[in-house]
């Protein structure tokens, strides 16, 4: 399933929000949103969603234009899931079992499937059967972002939108619920859009970045590509390098050395550079 916009822009009261976003999504990536506050991150993949009924340019989806209404606007796009900012916000029923029942419900499932789906669906989350009598309310932040994101991929989404999905959580929680979301990306091929601001998880799950400014896409790239071989570009938008990337550039800086990476995960980024940092305090100890 490919989702392709051309030339797309939105505007707001006279504002351009998006200017001629030209793009595709391709299946079963990573691909991490990221620019500086107001840049269009959320307009961008509510677009993808088909939320922002009026845009200018097109959108198509596997080569055919996206679906639209009598009014010819453009319908909201069932195979994508979208998890907002604060998804324990969209818990409305009284237990969990309620709520993660609710979807598959209204596409038809029989009450056996429904509990397949449900069963199906705990373990990508972190969760177990012995959570579905709780009433959601009750539970801890962690509990109920989880459960909310449940209710999302119990829908079977071929795209998972995750607006800032971690704000507000520890960082263990956080480790915990990225990791699993990027098992489920990986296992079932399936592609998640991330919006964020924390770039060490950008650098940690990315397959590939898309960065914005002030509307418009300065980069499609792939992790490597974007925060090494052109950081300079990351830098002018004000954003931070993710700190693993910083202490590799530091590293290169003061050996003198370029250090060739396949990704820009923390661990491989250390175990490059620890044995030329080790090498290098050996020789002021001489």
């Amino acid at each position: 399933m490919a989702y392709e916009l051309n030339d797309v822009s939105v505007s707001y009261e006279g504002r351009t929000v998006l200017d001629q976003v030209s793009c595709i999504i391709p299946t079963g990536k990573w691909i991490s949103i990221i620019g500086p506050t107001g840049a269009g991150k959320s307009t961008f993949v509510k677009v993808l969603k088909g939320l922002i009924p009026d845009i200018q340019g097109e959108y198509r989806i596997n080569q055919h234009p996206c679906p639209r209404d009598a009014r010819q606007q453009i319908k909201v796009v069932p195979d994508i899931g979208y998890v907002f900012q604060h998804p324990e916000h969209q818990i409305f029923e009284t237990s969990v079992f309620k709520e993660l029942a609710f979807g598959p419900k209204m596409q038809g499932f029989s009450t056996q499937q429904v509990e397949e789906a449900i069963e199906l669906v705990l373990p990508k989350v972190g969760l177990t059967k012995d959570i579905l009598p709780s009433v959601p309310f009750h539970l801890s932040g962690g509990e109920k972002r989880r459960i909310a994101i449940a209710s999302v991929l119990i829908t079977n989404p071929k795209v998972l939108i995750l607006d800032e999905p971690t704000v507000g959580l520890d960082p263990v929680t956080r480790a915990a619920l990225l990791t699993q979301l990027k098992d489920w990306q990986q296992q079932d091929q399936r592609t998640i859009l991330f919006v964020s601001h924390q770039m060490e998880e950008v650098a940690e799950y990315s397959d590939e970045i898309m960065l914005f400014q002030e509307g418009r896409l300065l980069a499609h790239l792939d992790a490597v590509s974007l925060f090494i071989d052109n950081s300079i570009l990351v830098e002018r938008t004000g954003l931070n390098l993710p700190e693993s990337i910083q202490l590799l550039k530091l590293v290169e800086e003061l050996s003198k050395e370029r250090i060739e990476v396949s990704s820009c995960k923390e661990q491989e980024i250390i175990a490059k550079i620890l044995p030329i940092w080790q090498a290098r305090g050996a020789s002021y100890g001489e």
